[in-house]
């Protein structure tokens, strides 16, 4: 079997059929799509079990009981039995050639052990859907290495890859290990370690839709709660890098450090002036325990006081609808 496609999911019926559809109608066809059901209490399973019957490609594990999320995409992974492994989230959709493109590049490129892709967001909200493709950063195939992680990781903090268009080589899951349930930005942290032991290639090219809804996973999670994982998964890989105190350790984790004090007050000031007063307060938390050693409390307080009293105007329906990560 050439590639397997693994999807999980939690109640998101429709999302899940449109994302198992646009998997199977890839030209170079998956042997298999498989989707892990985190106990859904929809109608996800019955839709899920008519898909299957109508294309044997198709297996569904079903969890007796609710996961949580990342054990969930774990079980996806582990069951495929493909050379490469395409990995998709339920509310994404691959774009025409994605599984193709990406196949030809790993094997005609065998040192590298995955690629990702630049991709199109889908904005969903009641007024209606805006496709708005994200700017491709090269024109050319761009390999990423350990040797310049920590580089890359600064100058694309924002979305150093999308998940959605990752597809590995097999082996690379096998070494580099399962998603880390401690994370909810589990993804992140297999991207980091995976590209630790194994060259990574963006492809010039978009590989899904990326659909931003009000459910959106990252609006559950909000972006303070995000920067803060962020930085924690990237300092530990600093310290495995460097396990021994050194200058480049000192360097490289003060850089990461500032980077991420400058992103928070760049999220507060947004959150503020958009009228998300809980979201900057949420940031404002994040902030003061990045900042090398937690601010005292009189410090903390009076931030949030300053937040609390600031005129942020008041949130309409475009703001309570958003499709931001808030």
């Amino acid at each position: 079997m050439l590639i397997s496609v693994a999807i999980a999911t939690y109640n998101r019926a429709s999302m899940a059929a449109e994302a198992i559809g646009a998997a199977l109608d890839q030209s170079l066809a998956p042997g298999e799509v498989i989707v892990a059901d985190d106990a859904s209490t929809d109608s996800t399973a019955q839709v899920l079990e008519e898909l299957r019957a109508q294309d044997g490609r198709v297996r569904v594990i079903r969890q007796q009981s609710n996961t949580g999320g990342v054990r969930n995409w774990n079980r996806a992974m582990e069951a495929a039995t493909g050379e490469f492994i395409a990995w998709c989230s339920d509310d994404d959709r691959f774009l025409p050639g994605h599984l193709a493109a990406s196949v030809q590049y790993l094997k005609a490129n065998p040192s590298v052990g995955f690629v990702h892709s630049g991709f199109v967001d889908s904005i969903e909200t009641a007024e209606g859907t805006v496709r708005q493709p994200r700017t491709l950063r090269s024109q050319q195939a761009t390999r990423l290495t350990h040797e310049d992680l920590f580089t890359y990781l600064l100058c694309y903090y924002d979305w150093p890859f999308h998940p959605s268009t990752i597809v590995m080589r097999r082996e690379v899951w096998r070494q580099v290990g399962p998603f880390d349930p401690r994370y909810e930005l589990a993804d992140t942290d297999w991207f980091v370690r995976a590209v630790s032991q194994y060259p990574a290639v963006l492809l010039p090219r978009h590989g899904v839709l990326n659909r931003r809804h009000a459910g959106n996973w990252s609006n559950r999670v909000g972006s303070a709660c995000m920067q803060a994982e962020i930085f924690a998964i990237v300092d530990r890989a600093m310290l495995r890098r460097w396990p021994h105190a050194s200058v480049s350790r000192m360097v490289w984790r003060t850089l990461w450090s500032l980077n991420v004090r400058l992103r928070l007050a760049l999220t507060i000031r947004a959150r503020l002036r958009s009228g998300h007063q809980a979201a900057a307060l949420a940031a404002w938390d994040s902030f003061t325990e990045l900042v090398g050693r937690p601010l005292p409390a009189w410090a903390r307080r009076a931030g949030a006081a300053v937040i609390r009293r600031w005129p942020t105007g008041q949130v309409g329906e475009a703001g309570q609808t958003s499709v931001s990560p808030l």
